[in-house]
């Protein structure tokens, strides 16, 4: 399952970070945001670690690292972290989705079951456009979520220009969607010349809620 996001600059530094990933890390945001990111690494996973990061191009794939932190409490904290290198005007950010480690003896792991389900939501959709004409629709803010989220989840970047790929809709009423959006504290607010949309944790919880809800078949 998604814990949560940070980000950081070029060098490794902290700049913002979800409430439950400090949460997890048993620290208070205050005492993360400013400090590298390797100095809460464990000293064993710091080697691959830089090497990773080191290899991310701008804009280009991601990279899952499986990596140990050291907890505030000293406690070893053990999870997948997917990070990507944006490209900005001030030499860039580090951006980190966090997540739980599956337990491949999950019999129905939630968080393939609730990507395969946006996955499946998204490709009926489309579908629907096509067949129909997307101008019979406008569940709008419900696709860009479903995008955000299914993005997040395969560890990709969301972005306003990727969303525009997928519905009839300019950047410019892209942007006054997310706008709403982020009122509902659903979406983080975006950072200055960065183009990376990310889900709140609010907004990653309504979503899966809504991805787990059971449909009642009416018998008889």
């Amino acid at each position: 399952m998604i814990i949560g996001h940070s980000v950081s600059n070029s060098d490794g530094v902290i700049q913002a970070i979800d409430g439950p990933v400090a949460t997890l890390l048993q620290r208070e945001r205050d005492q993360l945001i400013g400090i590298s990111y390797m100095s809460i690494t464990h000293p064993d996973d710091l080697a691959l670690n830089l090497a990773k990061v080191s290899a991310l191009q701008a804009n280009g794939q991601s990279a899952k690292i499986r990596k140990r932190y050291i907890g505030g409490r000293g406690d070893i904290i053990a999870v997948d972290v997917q990070v990507s290198r944006v490209m900005g005007s001030d030499g860039g950010h580090l951006v980190g989705t966090l997540s739980t480690i599956d337990n491949i003896l999950d019999q129905d792991p939630a968080p393939y079951r609730l990507w395969r389900r946006a996955r499946e939501l998204l490709d009926i959709m489309r579908a629907r456009d096509d067949i129909l004409g997307a101008d019979l629709f406008a569940d709008h803010a419900w696709t860009i979520l479903l995008l955000t989220y299914v993005a997040e989840a395969e560890g990709r970047i969301a972005s306003i220009a990727t969303v525009a790929n997928h519905i009839p809709l300019s950047q410019t009423t892209i942007v006054r969607w997310l706008r709403v959006l982020q009122s509902k504290a659903l979406f983080e607010p975006t950072l200055p010349g960065i183009d990376a949309l990310q889900l709140t944790q609010t907004g990653i919880d309504k979503v899966e809620m809504l991805l787990d809800q059971k449909v009642a078949v009416p018998v008889g």
